[in-house]
């Protein structure tokens, strides 16, 4: 709608005459346009209300206004004829509203009309209009005319018709004002003129309240808040958003502050950012965190807060406009976050357009490349190749990217430098929204060191890491590939397994150390000894296996026995480690391919068999397979298996052999000897299953067995009255090696009740020196439990005088080979005698073994050997006749 014109007063004219139905304007003209909004909507009926009464009071005619409905939305001067009937009366009240909605339906601006209603009294109407609309109408009225004449017989047949009291009603008739013609003109001229200006105003607001309509539906659709406060905060209007946002309607709002809706911090600090807008008296911008009602996120709010003034410049209020920045800070952090992770990447990243010309590189790709980002800016990633990769890959690759968007492998770079290095690249395809490619991203790491790594991994996968030979995975590869190659040439080849003997005593004895440092050796000399053509390969411990390929049938055993022989005398030469001298010899199992076996593992089974048999034959040897060595082995292995399950199932048994003291004639202990009491070989001696004990290590758990039930018996012992006896245990050298025997004795001791002065422990010459250092240690260890130590053998095993006065010993056992000849050789004797006279000198006590004849005896006690073992005595005996023996037995008097 346009714009009103500035208000000035319409031309007037009187159409005189009846409007009645079909004449006058009825017929010339249409209808006026009825206005869609209602007059009271435009027009303030209250101000109004003395405007009419001031008219009235002026012209002395009555006014009204009243909607196209016929509603009276303002009225003055109406007299009683009006009010007391013609309107209290619906019948009557029809006559005027059908008369005041006609009449004034075709007259126009500035026009008015005078009429008689069907009341028969006078009305003068003028239309008031918002535009073209026609928005109601104001009235003078009623009356009559200076002129007219009351037809009292009309108004009482009106009374009777309308149910008027006919008197009444006439009086009110009668009493009804007059005027001139002149005076309705005069006073039409006013309410034309507020006619027109009505409908100034009208348009007016009409405009307005379309403007402001506008306005609100275009505020209520923005997606963004916004709102107006007065200077105390108050809300003097808002878009929805901005409800949404508080949580409460539009209308609950107005007149509202912050602090009806928001925590009272949040709200203080809303009020103080209006005053700061107040205060600057211009825009300002800030940032708000503030729960959103409606979906209960807390969000970033983006404000725009503008003082608002009146016309002459005075602050009334604030406007704020807010945009929800949450998404937009999550994506810059993103982007900023993202920007940083293309910065400090660990990987070297590039980004190129849809040509493949690099637009951004990071600071790895700089490292990495040597090349800067305003080097590397509109090249090529070609520029960056090594040259060496096939074509077929890069082919391969863009064709992957094409199908897939993303492609991954590894690649030969050139760094600026000239340097070649490998790379694991991966690229991804960028596409826009109608799937165009706009860019790629690659990303690429050096994997020089993951590359070393692998073929580190690769080699350790087929060699063994201590001596770098091939280790078994690697070896049965070799033989595999070896057998066929034999084949195709109708040859035959060799497999020789090599285990080193006596290593395991090394290896404990010296420490791991010194065992690796030999197998070294070992696997160096073995090299040296075969051909560059044959296999040399750690199989694991202390087994070596060796592959002569290439033997000729006709001589194949001649020339794989000189090789043999080579491996056993160069395996066998001393080792220089660590500042000692070391021995060791291999025992050689050979098997022939396809002779002996067909299979690898048959083959190193078959090798494994004769190397056992080598063994047995008294290692530092080899042996050729055959078939009858397997039921050795098969008896070998049952023989294993019946140990252990005599361990499992308590077979083992001790006899024990008194010691005598020649002097007192007394028992004055015993030694333990261990048997097994098989199931169907009856009572077998310890010469018979030792050294297979000692060989499956399963001595460890015998020899405890046998410190613990020695320990117990002798308790026993002790309680029953002989409590001055001693006991006296064997050691194996795997036990004595071991550095948890200190405590297991501690546990047996605690658990027995056994004092320890009454346990005497044995270990053999031979064995306390082949490392005189750890026996020392390992002797001191024991000697403060309070046990006592006895060296075995004594005279066997080459002792060094110089360590036999640090061993802190006790006793020393002169070996039965020494007394069973010194009544008929001198030397023995002599041996004898030297032997006490060092124990004298040392303050030890000492046992003679093997005493079986009078005149041993007489030898014995006459050089002062204080107690004396052997079958002259006793045999070794199981416990009950142990107990008789040890209860009963008295030596003759000298």
């Amino acid at each position: 709608m346009d714009n009103a014109e500035e208000y000035a007063a319409s031309p007037i004219h009187w159409h005189t005459g009846g409007l009645g139905h079909g004449t006058g304007l009825a017929l010339e003209r249409s209808t006026n346009q009825v206005s869609g909004t209602p007059a009271a909507a435009l027009i303030d009926i209250q101000s109004l209300r003395s405007l009419l009464d001031g008219l009235t009071r002026l012209t002395g005619i009555p006014t009204a206004l009243l909607d196209l409905e016929g509603n009276i939305l303002q009225a003055a001067g109406w007299q009683k004829a009006c009010t007391g009937f013609h309107r209290a009366v619906p019948s009557s009240c029809a006559n005027c509203t059908e008369s005041d909605l006609f009449l004034a339906r075709h007259l126009r601006k500035g026009e008015f009309v005078d009429y008689k209603c069907k009341n028969g009294l006078w009305d003068v109407v003028t239309p008031v209009f918002a535009g073209q609309a026609h928005l109601g109408n104001l009235y003078c009225g009623q009356f009559f005319y200076d002129d007219d004449k009351v037809d009292d017989a009309f108004f009482t047949a009106q009374a009777h018709h309308h149910g008027y009291d006919p008197k009444a009603y006439l009086a009110a008739i009668h009493a009804m004002p007059r005027f001139s013609r002149e005076q309705v003109r005069l006073a039409m001229g006013l309410i034309v003129n507020l006619a027109s200006y009505l409908s100034h105003l009208s348009l007016t607001n009409l405009q307005l309240q379309e403007s402001r309509a506008q306005m609100e539906t275009l505020l209520n659709t923005l997606p963004d808040p916004v709102w107006m406060k007065d200077l105390a905060g108050r809300f003097l209007t808002c878009n929805q958003a901005m409800a949404r946002m508080m949580g409460a309607p539009i209308a609950e709002l107005i007149g509202k502050t912050d602090h009806d809706f928001m925590p009272p911090d949040l709200a203080d600090f809303f009020h103080q950012k209006d005053r700061e807008a107040f205060a600057a008296g211009t825009s300002r911008t800030n940032e708000e965190w503030l729960p959103h009602a409606e979906s209960g996120a807390t969000i970033l709010l983006e404000t725009i807060k503008t003082p608002v003034s009146d016309l002459n410049g005075k602050p009334i209020g604030v406007l704020g406009i807010g945009r929800n920045m949450t998404e937009r800070k999550r994506v810059e952090d993103e982007l900023q976050l993202m920007s940083r992770v293309f910065s400090n990447s660990g990987e070297a990243i590039f980004i190129t357009d849809a040509d493949n010309r690099i637009l951004a590189v990071n600071r790895e790709f700089t490292r990495l490349t040597g090349y800067s980002q305003a080097e590397a800016m509109g090249e090529s990633p070609d520029m960056l190749s090594a040259g060496n990769t096939p074509p077929e890959v890069y082919r391969k690759m863009w064709a992957t990217l094409a199908a897939a968007d993303a492609w991954q492998g590894e690649l030969w770079y050139r760094r600026k430098s000239g340097e070649i290095y490998p790379k694991r690249l991966s690229i991804s395809v960028v596409r826009d929204g109608d799937g165009r490619i706009t860019n790629y991203i690659g990303a690429f790491e050096d994997i020089t060191d993951r590359k070393a790594a692998e073929d580190k991994i690769r080699y350790l996968a087929h060699h063994d890491t201590l001596t770098g030979l091939p280790n078994r995975f690697s070896l049965y590869e070799r033989i595999e590939q070896s057998m066929a190659f034999t084949r195709r040439l109708g040859e035959s080849l060799a497999v020789m397994l090599i285990d080193l003997d006596r290593f395991k005593a090394i290896n404990d004895t010296l420490g791991h150390n010194v065992g690796d440092q030999l197998l070294i050796q070992v696997a160096q000399r073995l090299e040296r000894t075969v051909r560059g053509s044959d296999i040399v390969a750690r199989l694991g411990g202390d087994e070596f296996v060796v592959v002569l390929t290439g033997v000729d049938d006709a001589d194949a055993r001649v020339k794989v026995a000189e090789v043999a022989a080579k491996i056993v005398r160069q395996v066998a030469m001393p080792y220089d480690i660590a500042g000692q001298e070391l021995h060791s010899s291999p025992s050689i199992g050979i098997c022939f391919y396809p002779q002996d076996a067909s299979a690898t593992d048959e083959l190193i089974k078959n090798a494994d068999i004769a190397m056992y048999h080598a063994k047995a034959m008294g290692r530092s040897n080899y042996q050729f397979y055959t078939e009858p060595m397997r039921a050795q082995v098969s008896q070998r292995v049952s023989a294993e298996q019946e140990l252990e399950q005599a361990l499992e199932s308590g077979q083992f048994l001790l006899h024990y052999q008194p010691q005598v003291e020649p002097g007192s004639g007394r028992v004055v202990g015993v030694e333990a000897l261990v048997r097994w009491q098989h199931p169907t070989r009856g009572l077998v001696p310890p010469l018979d299953f030792i050294e297979l004990a000692e060989e499956t290590r399963l001595i460890i758990p015998l020899g405890q067995w046998v410190l613990y039930e020695a320990c117990r018996q002798l308790k026993a012992w002790h309680e029953a009255g002989l409590d001055q006896l001693h006991m006296s245990v064997n050691l194996s050298p795997y036990q004595f090696q071991d550095e948890n025997l200190p405590e297991r004795v501690r546990q047996v001791l605690a658990s027995t009740g056994l004092p320890p002065a009454r346990l005497h422990l044995e270990i053999t010459e031979s064995m306390a020196m082949k490392n005189p250092e750890a026996t020392v240690r390992m002797m001191q260890t024991l000697n403060e439990i309070g046990v006592k130590l006895a060296l075995d053998d004594f005279g066997t095993g080459y002792s060094s005088l110089a360590y036999l006065k640090l061993f802190p010993i006790h006793i020393l056992k002169i070996d039965r080979s020494f007394v069973k000849d010194i009544e008929t050789d001198e030397n023995d004797a002599a041996i004898c005698e030297m032997t006490m006279l060092l124990v004298h000198k040392l303050g030890l006590q000492a046992v003679a073994e093997g005493v079986e004849t009078q005149a041993q005896l007489d030898f014995l006690r006459r050089i002062g050997c204080q107690w004396i073992q052997g079958y002259l005595f006793s045999k070794p005996l199981p416990t009950p006749q142990a107990w008789e023996f040890l209860s009963t037995f008295r030596l003759a008097p000298h």
